[in-house]
């Protein structure tokens, strides 16, 4: 028997799948759906020049409509992104009929700006070839590299 997705699971699996195209195009050396529910949609992982392996943990949302600059986020999940040892990544893809994908980077400074909010707005930015570089050197690690002692 065959199952019948609704609407939205077939939009947001779509999302998934640009997703996965765009942590490809940038170069991951890997990018997986978690086993268990761990409440993030991915982990990738990148060379980070240095012999060493960079992961950062991935949320995908969806929308037919334009975003504005900012996607508001709950404040519960805005908390799981940016408190985990694991960097963070929103990655939104909007109107997923043309493919138009926006990023944004979530911070815990933010929490001071909006407290006692409920919903957080995390800046966002369009995916361009210029957002593919600062992705790919920040998703690698090599954006701001390591201090050598």
């Amino acid at each position: 028997m065959s199952k019948v997705l609704s609407e939205a699971a077939i939009l947001a699996r779509r999302a998934e799948l640009i997703a996965q195209l765009f942590f490809q195009e940038i170069g991951a050396s890997f990018a997986s759906v978690p086993s268990a529910d761990i409440g993030y949609d991915f982990v990738v992982g990148f060379d980070n020049g240095q012999g060493g392996m960079n992961f950062s943990v991935v949320e995908v949302k969806s929308t037919e409509r334009p975003q504005p600059r900012t996607y508001a986020l709950s404040l519960a999940l805005f908390k799981r992104l940016v408190f985990t040892n694991v960097p963070s990544m929103l990655l939104v893809v909007v109107d997923v009929k043309q493919n138009r994908l926006y990023c944004g980077w979530p911070d815990r400074q933010e929490l001071a700006k909006h407290e006692g909010a409920e919903k957080i707005r995390v800046p966002i930015t369009e995916v361009d070839e210029a957002q593919k570089r600062v992705g790919r050197e920040r998703l690698r690690g090599t954006a701001t590299p390591p201090k050598l002692r």
